[in-house]
C-alpha cells in the first residue's frame, strides 16, 4: 500500500495499530464482567429505599391478610436503615358486629381475605388485649330509631377504637358505612361496617423483598405478625380438638344406638347422620374454614382436621380415630 502524501515513515510507525487492552482479554472473560457488573447494579436497585408503591403492594399481602390495592394508602414511608423501614397508611377493613341479648353491640369479626372472616376474640386473645364494650354502649338518643337494628356511626367509631387502642374521635379511625346484615348472627341484631383504619407497619426487606413484620394501632404496642399468627393458630388447634371430640361422642353414641359408626367417606353425611339427635351443634368446618375430613366403616372412623397449612397429611393435622 503507498504510503500517504505528505506523512513520514516515523510517524506512520508510532500510529501503527496496537494490541487493545479488549483484544487481550478473552471474550467469555469480557462477558462474564459484563454480567457481574449487571447484578451488582440489580442489587443495588434492590437496596434502594422503599417507596410508597411497594410499601402498599407489602401491606396488602401482609402475614394473615390479603387486601386490594384500593384498600390501602399509604401517607408517609421513613427508611430506618438499609433494609428497614416503617410506612403509615390508611388500611380499609371490614368488621361484623352483633347485639347481644342485653342489647349491647360488640365486634365480632373483621374480613382478613375475600369471603374470609377471622373472630375477634382470636385475635384479642393472642394479643392479649381483652375487648371491653361498655364505654361504647351508652344509649342512643331517641331520634336514632335504627339503633335497634344496626349501631350508630358514632359506636361503631367507638368499638373500633376501643378495639384497637384508638382514642375516638379521631381520624385514625373513620366510618365509611354502616349496613344491617340481612340474615343476623345467632339470631341477634348484626351488622357489617366499613372503616379506614390508621396504622403503621415495619417492613424488613430480605429474600422475598419488603414485607410487613410488624404492625401498630393507636396506643398499642408493636406486634410481630408471625407471633400473633402462631399465637391464633394455637388458640384454633385448641376449637379444633374440642370440635373434633364432639364428633368423637356423638359418632360413639350414634354406634351404641345403631350397632355401627357412620358408613362414609364424606364429612358432610357423617354430621348429617348425627344431627341434631347425636350431636346438638352442626359442625362441618374447622376454625381455619376447611371442611373437617371423615372416615369411617362399622368398626372403625377417623375425623381430622388439615390444620393451619390446609394440606391433609402433615405435621400439624389434628385427628382422632376409633
Amino acid at each position: 500500500m503507498p504510503k500517504p502524501q505528505g506523512i513520514s515513515d516515523r510517524f506512520l510507525v508510532s500510529i501503527s495499530p496496537t494490541p487493545s487492552l479488549a483484544s487481550k482479554i478473552p471474550l467469555v472473560t469480557l462477558f462474564r464482567c459484563i454480567v457481574l457488573v449487571l447484578l451488582f447494579c440489580a442489587a443495588g436497585n434492590a437496596r434502594a429505599d422503599l417507596n410508597p408503591k411497594q410499601a402498599r403492594k407489602s401491606i396488602t399481602r401482609m402475614p394473615g391478610f390479603e387486601l386490594t390495592n384500593g384498600s390501602v394508602r399509604v401517607k408517609s414511608v421513613t427508611l430506618l436503615a438499609p433494609n428497614t423501614a416503617e410506612a403509615t397508611a390508611e388500611i380499609k377493613t371490614v368488621f361484623k358486629l352483633q347485639k347481644s341479648p342485653q342489647g349491647e353491640w360488640a365486634v365480632v369479626e373483621i374480613r382478613t381475605r375475600p369471603d374470609i372472616w377471622e373472630e375477634i376474640d382470636f385475635i384479642a386473645l393472642a394479643l392479649n388485649a381483652p375487648v371491653a364494650t361498655g364505654a361504647c354502649n351508652v344509649v342512643d338518643p331517641p331520634f336514632k330509631s335504627s339503633s335497634s337494628v344496626q349501631p350508630s356511626v358514632k359506636r361503631v367509631r367507638c368499638l373500633v377504637g376501643n378495639l384497637l387502642g384508638i382514642d375516638v374521635p379521631s381520624d385514625a379511625v373513620r366510618i365509611q358505612e354502616v349496613t344491617p346484615l340481612e340474615i343476623p348472627l345467632s339470631n341477634q341484631p348484626s351488622a357489617v361496617a366499613v372503616a379506614w383504619i390508621r396504622a403503621d407497619a415495619r417492613l424488613v426487606n430480605g429474600a422475598k423483598g419488603w414485607q410487613v413484620t410488624e404492625l401498630r394501632t393507636g396506643n398499642r404496642d408493636w406486634a410481630k405478625l408471625d407471633d400473633v399468627i402462631a399465637a391464633i393458630n394455637a388458640r384454633k388447634t385448641i376449637q379444633a380438638r374440642t370440635e373434633l371430640t364432639a364428633i368423637a361422642k356423638a359418632l360413639g353414641a350414634f354406634r351404641l344406638e345403631r350397632g355401627a359408626y357412620v358408613v362414609s367417606d364424606d364429612h358432610a353425611v357423617a354430621i348429617d347422620h348425627l344431627s341434631p339427635r347425636f350431636l346438638p351443634v352442626v359442625i362441618r368446618v374447622d376454625p381455619w374454614h376447611q371442611p373437617y375430613k371423615y372416615l369411617g366403616d362399622r368398626d372403625h372412623f377417623t375425623v381430622r382436621s388439615i390444620g393451619a397449612d390446609a394440606k391433609e397429611n402433615t405435621l400439624d393435622d389434628i385427628l382422632i380415630s376409633q
